[in-house]
């Protein structure tokens, strides 16, 4: 089997980063919640975040270049979620926010939504681009 490429790597190491930020807030989540608002925001929080990962790898298995996109664009959405739930755990220090801060989630978070953003702002670029070349291309044949 050969070395996967640089950028498959990269794809792959972001993998990790995602599945890593979802185990480390469902290892945080309480088993015992001690009011309504901490089980609320920690049910929202341990869906958003392993949907954030869920898609992201979903994603990468696309069947075209839209189903990519909205794949991503749902990564991107949970990852936001994510960092809301993170915020109202800081901000009303509810049930073991301390373990969220000393493992920087809510930073983790808002790092991996900036990744998805980028990613998502480049491949609409990318598309653009093509089609306008496609366009031009198609123009030149006609005249």
């Amino acid at each position: 089997m050969s070395e996967p490429s640089a950028k498959r790597k990269r794809t792959l190491a972001l993998h990790d980063r995602a599945i890593r930020f979802s185990t480390n807030v469902n290892d945080c989540c309480p088993k015992h919640f001690s009011s309504p608002p901490s089980e609320t925001v920690w049910t929202n929080l341990v869906r958003a975040a392993d949907s954030t990962s869920n898609n992201l790898i979903e994603a990468d298995d696309a069947s075209s270049d839209a189903d990519f996109l909205a794949k991503m664009r749902i990564a991107l959405r949970e990852a936001k979620e994510s960092r809301v739930g993170l915020l109202k755990l800081r901000v009303s220090n509810l049930d073991h926010y301390a373990n969220t801060a000393r493992l920087e989630l809510e930073s983790e978070a808002t790092q991996l939504s900036a990744i998805f953003a980028a990613i998502i702002r480049n491949m609409c670029a990318r598309l653009e681009s093509e089609r306008l070349r496609k366009d031009q291309k198609a123009k030149r044949k006609r005249a």
